[in-house]
């Protein structure tokens, strides 16, 4: 049927380098395989938007290549109704109305699923016979994002995607994803600054830092290899040594750290016998920490 998704959804990143004013993207090499969804995390300055413009064909590399589907992409590429990118700067004419703007998009996309795109905007309260020049901001966002998910493209695309929305919004937004994926699965890229409210979607993570991709983790690293230790300064420091110490925070005799060691039950037995607590460390968090070990602001962490 028309909203069967190719078995293959695969996009290949061979050192792919771009400038574009003050955006980098360094030597970056990934492949994005099929039927998976991916998460991208980045500073401002990390070029993770020049990168979404690299993987959708918006922009050429300098130099590297990007295939999708065992072809090359380029910005005139048969393949490109493959990805659906609709970046948040994205703007329609004022007097367009919605409906108009989904049927546009049937003619982009073989896939496309009109009637879910109707179905979704029924539920996020979005007008189909109103022009888009008076929808609020939030709704626009919506849109856009309701536009990637009904494309069915091979290689779907979300630039930060609802970062204007309110959080019950976001929430309703990504089960929807995450159970339409399910449905029909794909590749699906997702580069967002609320990563802990979805962390449950992704296969792995992506950390970007001055144009270079500089670690990446699958959601099972990020849940098993990292952990917080939080107790008594002078306890939990006697307890930590020869253990890797990624970031910490020293409040009122108060000392967490975050390690990066998958405890075993031995570990987990002597840290409870000190009274040490022991949880889950946030994604962004351990962005945070790694991006200031990069920038040599480690010092702060010997704490021995």
């Amino acid at each position: 049927t028309y909203l069967e998704v190719s078995s293959l959804s695969v996009l290949l990143c061979n050192n792919i380098s771009k400038k574009n004013n003050n955006n980098l993207i360094n030597g970056f090499s990934f492949n994005f395989l099929d039927k998976k969804i991916y998460g991208i995390l980045g500073k401002t300055n990390s070029g993770k938007n020049l990168l979404l413009d690299l993987l959708s064909g918006k922009t050429k590399p300098s130099s590297g290549d990007i295939w999708v589907d065992g072809e090359k992409l380029t910005r005139f590429s048969k393949m490109k109704h493959r990805v659906c990118y609709i970046k948040k700067t994205t703007f329609f004419p004022p007097f367009v109305r919605v409906t108009t703007i989904l049927n546009s998009m049937k003619l982009r996309f073989p896939k496309w699923d009109n009637y879910y795109a109707y179905t979704l905007c029924k539920y996020f309260n979005i007008p189909l016979n109103k022009f888009y020049g008076f929808l609020p901001k939030n709704k626009k966002k919506i849109l856009y994002s309701i536009c990637s998910l009904a494309s069915l493209a091979n290689v779907t695309i979300f630039d930060d995607a609802l970062y204007e929305v309110d959080a019950k919004d976001r929430n309703d937004f990504f089960n929807f994803l995450y159970e339409h994926h399910q449905r029909y699965p794909r590749t699906i890229i997702i580069s967002t600054d609320h990563i802990d409210e979805i962390a449950y979607l992704f296969d792995k993570v992506l950390f970007l830092d001055k144009g270079k991709l500089f670690k990446y983790f699958t959601s099972n690293e990020l849940t098993s290899n990292f952990r917080y230790l939080t107790g008594k300064s002078e306890v939990l420091k006697s307890l930590i040594s020869g253990i890797k110490i990624i970031g910490a925070e020293e409040r009122d005799g108060i000392l967490t750290v975050c390690i990066r060691k998958k405890l075993t039950k031995d570990d987990r037995r002597k840290f409870q016998k000190y009274l040490i607590d022991i949880s889950e460390v946030p994604i962004q968090k351990i962005f945070i920490y790694l991006i200031n070990l990069r920038e040599n602001r480690n010092k702060k962490y010997d704490i021995l």
